[in-house]
């Protein structure tokens, strides 16, 4: 007699499961014959996290309680009788409502967990040490793990400096400014890298579109300049062509964003004191482009330093305090005339 109550046992398990196997097979036959419809119903996303150590029962609670399956038992006779049982990842991840059940387990099998990521945008302009400063404000890694790394990190691109050298950071001028998802769970170096790899598609127009009769590094230098000198996008290519010309004159370029560099700061105003700075970057003291970039310059900088301007210019003044337009000079005395200018506006 008991023996007669397993088998009638086994029997509805059996039914039940060709039942809910019947039904599975329509449902799947139905995605395929409506393609994109299957897609349109597919509803909320929800996160859901399987413990380690669940068992399918548990899982299967897991996802009843977010609204992804119908029922638990059914459910785990899916899981037993396909094998299931033991394969499930521990870990969150990202499901939507309307799924199969075959897509929910294919995800949990799969063990790629949903990780939570945080969105940084680096502005043009900015320098290392700024952009790891604004790593470290966003909650990933710190700012002394950023530039600990991009010191001696191994990145291996062509574009790179082959040596350090005079330069304050060898990543200077190569970080492309842009907006970045970084997983939360990020290391200096993948941020590093990743905006290295951006960075290179820049490069890859440098290499076929440079007219300047510069280097592709003095490029980059050269468009650090113009970013951190030129807030007003018309007047890059201009500014680049006042550079180029004074570099082929011999003159210095003289360029207080590259003391400040030199010296670590910010400062509106550059003074004398500022100007004696010994450092390879002060374009005061030392001819010719500062040893290394400045700043991590944008697609706009670069492009004019790429192309500069063919004029006569040799200096360039700001037109007036509280303006980002300047006025472009080709003698030393115009020079004078629009700092002079300069230095009565606003009174």
């Amino acid at each position: 007699m008991a023996l007669v109550y397993v088998i009638a046992a086994v029997v509805v398990i059996l039914a039940a499961y060709v039942a809910f196997q019947y039904a599975f097979s329509a449902g799947n036959q139905m995605v395929k014959e409506e393609g994109s419809q299957q897609e349109a119903t597919l509803g909320e996303t929800v996160l859901v996290t399987i413990p380690e150590g669940a068992s399918t029962k548990d899982v299967a609670e897991v996802l009843e309680e977010n609204g992804l399956i119908d029922s638990v038992t059914m459910f785990r006779i899916h899981s037993k009788l396909n094998g299931y049982d033991g394969t499930f990842h521990f870990g969150t991840y990202e499901l939507a409502q309307g799924m199969t059940e075959e897509q929910i387990v294919a995800i949990l099998q799969s063990g790629q967990q949903y990780l939570e990521s945080v969105r940084i945008t680096i502005p043009e302009g900015y320098t290392l040490e700024q952009i790891a400063a604004r790593v470290e404000e966003n909650g990933l890694v710190t700012a002394e793990e950023m530039l600990a790394e991009a010191e001696s990190g191994e990145f291996d691109y062509g574009f790179l400096p082959a040596e350090k050298g005079e330069r304050k950071y060898r990543l200077e001028g190569y970080l492309f400014p842009a907006t970045y998802e970084f997983s939360t769970k990020v290391t200096a170096h993948e941020i590093l890298a990743q905006m290295l790899d951006r960075f290179a598609l820049s490069y890859a127009n440098i290499e076929t579109g440079n007219q300047s009769g510069l280097s592709a590094d003095e490029v980059v230098i050269l468009a650090s300049l113009i970013e951190s000198e030129i807030q007003v996008p018309q007047e890059r290519a201009v500014a680049a062509g006042v550079m180029i010309n004074r570099l082929e004159q011999g003159m210095l370029l003289q360029i207080d964003s590259c003391v400040q560099y030199a010296l670590g700061t910010r400062n509106e105003v550059v003074t004398y004191d500022d100007l004696e700075v010994d450092s390879p970057y002060n374009t005061y003291k030392y001819q010719g482009l500062p040893v290394g970039p400045i700043c991590n310059p944008g697609d706009e900088a670069l492009a004019a330093a790429m192309a500069p301007e063919d004029n006569d210019y040799l200096y360039y003044v700001v037109e007036a305090k509280g303006s980002s337009n300047h006025v472009f000079c080709t003698t030393y005395d115009e020079f004078l005339a629009a700092k002079a200018a300069y230095q009565n506006s606003g009174n």
